[in-house]
């Protein structure tokens, strides 16, 4: 995808988010770096994995450049849930939170929740689910009790 329909596309998403979650449309938007999946994949997770998509402050979103973002809507958004995290690092969204793992389980949570609702929102059938991760915390830590 070339800068200029870069550029547009995480305008649509911003407003997006705005109009589902709230935030501000950021001043300044993030550096989105379209990489090859092997490579997202050896900078998040040190080897293979399932990774997309990952924020990063101060550097941008890193995102699978085989995703096709310019047709696919599920790929979009994929960006706009972590354009969301662009927009919660900046608006400061949970950093009353003292505990550094709830803060990241309750921006995933959050980020989920206005994916989900942008899919809604353009009438795809498509979902996205939290299920099986959540942040490492030790066990006084976990944000949700574990049922033995």
């Amino acid at each position: 995808m070339d800068s200029v329909a870069l550029a547009a596309l995480l305008t649509k998403l911003f407003v997006a988010i705005h109009d589902i979650g709230g935030y501000p449309v950021p001043e300044v938007y993030p550096e989105v770096h379209q990489l090859a999946p092997v490579e997202l994949q050896q900078r998040f997770c040190k080897g293979p994995c399932g990774v997309k998509a990952f924020y990063a402050p101060h550097q941008g979103v890193f995102i699978d450049g085989s995703l096709d973002l310019e047709h696919d809507v599920h790929a979009r958004s994929i960006l706009l849930h972590e354009l969301v995290h662009h927009v919660q690092a900046v608006s400061g969204r949970f950093d009353s939170v003292r505990n550094a793992c709830m803060r990241s389980n309750n921006a995933e949570m959050e980020a989920y929740r206005i994916q989900n609702l942008y899919l809604v929102s353009i009438h795809s059938t498509h979902r996205v689910a939290m299920t099986g991760w959540s942040a490492r915390c030790r066990r006084n830590e976990v944000p949700t009790p574990t049922i033995r």
